[in-house]
C-alpha cells in the first residue's frame, strides 16, 4: 500500500473558504458541534471558521498551516499554531521558513474561491438569551478554558498551543492530521517548549499518540443542555469529553 505524501505549507487568507468548508466537513459527525447548530442564534461553523482563517492567516502572532497532497494539489487539512511568550519578530521566523506556493482546486467549487479573500463577517449580532440553553452550555465552556489558560499559561510561560486542527473527510485517517502535528511537535522540541491542546472528543487519542498527556478533562452531559432530541440514539445526545492535554519538549 502506497502512502500519500503530503507538503505542510503556509495558508493564506484566500483560501480561508475551503479552510471553512474543510471544518465543517471535519465536525460533521461532532455531537457538541451538532448541538450548537440547534440554539436561538445557531452556529455556522463553515461562515464563523471561513472569516476566522481568512484573519489568522494574517496575523503575526500564529502560524496557520496547510497540509497539501502532492499529487493532486489538494488542501487535505490544516492547523492554526498559536504562540505564548514569543515576540512578533520569533513568530516572523517560524513563519518565514515555512514554505508557501499557492494551491490549485480541481473542483468548481474549490476554484471559486481561489484567490478571492473572503469578506468579512457580517451575521447580524443578536442579544446574548440566558435562557437559551446552548448560550449556558458554550458560556460554561467558554469559562472552563479561560481557568485552564490561565493555570497553563501564567505571565511569563513561553509555549505553543493548538488554536486548532481539521482534516477534510476524504482524507482522515491516512496521516494528514499527523503530518501538520508533527510540525509542531517537532518546532516545539527545536525551541524547548511545551505543547498544549483542548481536544475533541474524538481527537484526543492522535494527541496521545504524539506525547501528550491527559492533565484535565470536562465531562458534559449534552442532554442537560439539549434544545430537542438528538436525531438519533433514542434522542439522547450522551456525555462529551473534552480533554486538555500536554506534551513537554523531547530531551533527545
Amino acid at each position: 500500500m502506497t502512502t500519500t505524501q503530503f507538503s505542510i505549507q503556509l495558508a493564506s487568507p484566500g483560501e480561508g473558504p475551503i479552510l471553512g468548508k474543510i471544518s465543517k466537513d471535519a465536525f460533521l459527525n461532532d455531537r457538541h458541534t451538532q448541538m450548537k447548530g440547534l440554539g436561538n442564534d445557531p452556529y455556522d461553523l463553515e461562515k464563523s471558521m471561513t472569516a476566522y482563517l481568512s484573519q489568522q492567516a494574517v496575523s503575526p502572532r500564529t502560524v496557520l498551516l496547510k497540509a497539501v497532497d502532492n499529487e493532486t494539489g489538494d488542501i487535505a487539512g490544516w492547523a492554526l499554531w498559536s504562540f505564548r511568550g514569543f515576540t512578533v519578530e520569533e513568530i516572523a521566523e517560524i513563519r518565514d521558513a515555512v514554505p508557501h506556493a499557492a494551491t490549485q482546486f480541481t473542483s468548481t467549487a474549490a476554484a471559486q474561491t481561489t484567490g478571492k479573500t473572503a469578506p468579512k463577517d457580517q451575521t447580524k449580532k443578536v442579544d446574548i438569551d440566558d435562557n437559551d440553553p446552548i448560550t449556558q452550555l458554550e458560556r460554561m465552556t467558554d469559562e472552563d478554558m479561560k481557568s485552564w489558560m490561565t493555570k497553563l499559561m501564567p505571565d511569563g510561560t513561553k509555549c505553543m498551543y493548538v488554536n486548532s486542527l481539521c482534516v477534510a473527510a476524504k482524507w482522515q485517517s491516512k496521516g494528514v492530521g499527523a503530518a501538520l502535528l508533527q510540525w509542531g511537535t517537532k518546532m516545539a522540541d527545536t525551541l524547548g517548549v511545551f505543547i498544549w491542546v483542548h481536544s475533541s472528543a474524538n481527537a484526543w487519542e492522535m494527541y496521545a499518540k504524539y506525547g501528550f498527556k491527559i492533565i484535565g478533562t470536562l465531562d458534559v452531559d449534552l442532554d442537560q443542555y439539549a434544545p430537542a432530541p438528538a436525531p438519533d440514539n433514542n434522542g439522547k445526545w450522551g456525555h462529551y469529553v473534552f480533554r486538555y492535554m500536554k506534551r513537554e519538549p523531547s530531551q533527545e
